[in-house]
């Protein structure tokens, strides 16, 4: 699920599936709280590239199209990648609000698709600086007077220090884990790494999993 779903024709077999898993796991969130007592809600993996923020995204577009207005939120200031997705303006971004330097009006890119408003990363010299107190939690809740719900791509665990501070802000999270890339003692650590920051752990996704077709059946496809 690293491709966005607007990057694929809305008629294609391929888009069809990735609707379909992204309905799935809409489902499964609201079953845990998700748009009601948790509405700012983190996507993060353990390491780098494995696809939370590709997450965050199509689930944020997913929503965007189905009528929920929807903000996105770029909170991993050290791989800023979003803005350059949805082709916005880098800058100002989060990292100018949280620092005073510019308003949330003027970081805030509206309408980036149907539906969805984006808050790039932005700049800054010293990510981990940029989240101490409780500024992000107070950007956050002005965010959501004007959206149902707000995803936030979150730092990754074992790169950067800073996204403790990051979960704690949110009302909930949901952990992303490449399929193969860690071993299972690895990924229940970070598990029990996240439980104690206080956090709701809605549950977690494993991305890139590749199921092996019988012959038969990929002769029928």
């Amino acid at each position: 699920m690293r491709n966005l779903i607007r990057k694929h024709d809305s008629k294609s077999r391929r888009a069809d599936v990735i609707a379909t898993e992204l309905g799935y796991l809409w489902s499964n969130l609201l079953q845990r709280g998700a748009g009601d007592t948790h509405r700012s809600i983190g996507f993060c993996a353990i390491g780098d590239d494995e696809g939370s923020n590709t997450l965050a995204a199509n689930l944020a577009l997913f929503l965007g199209s189905k009528g929920k207005r929807t903000a996105l939120v770029e909170a991993s200031l050290r791989g800023r990648v979003l803005a350059s997705v949805f082709q916005a303006t880098p800058t100002p971004g989060l990292a100018e609000v949280l620092s005073g330097q510019a308003t949330l009006r003027d970081a805030m890119r509206l309408e980036v698709a149907a539906g969805v408003d984006l808050l790039p990363a932005g700049e800054t010299e010293d990510p981990f600086w940029a989240f101490t107190g409780d500024n992000l939690r107070k950007v956050l809740g002005e965010v959501l007077v004007d959206h149902s719900l707000c995803f936030v791509d979150v730092p990754s665990l074992n790169r950067a220090p800073e996204a403790g501070f990051v979960v704690r802000s949110l009302d909930a999270v949901v952990l992303v884990i490449e399929a193969n890339r860690h071993r299972a003692a690895v990924v229940r650590r970070n598990l029990k790494t996240l439980r104690a920051l206080g956090t709701p752990v809605l549950g977690s996704v494993v991305n890139e999993l590749v199921h092996e077709i019988p012959t038969l059946v990929a002769r029928m496809a």
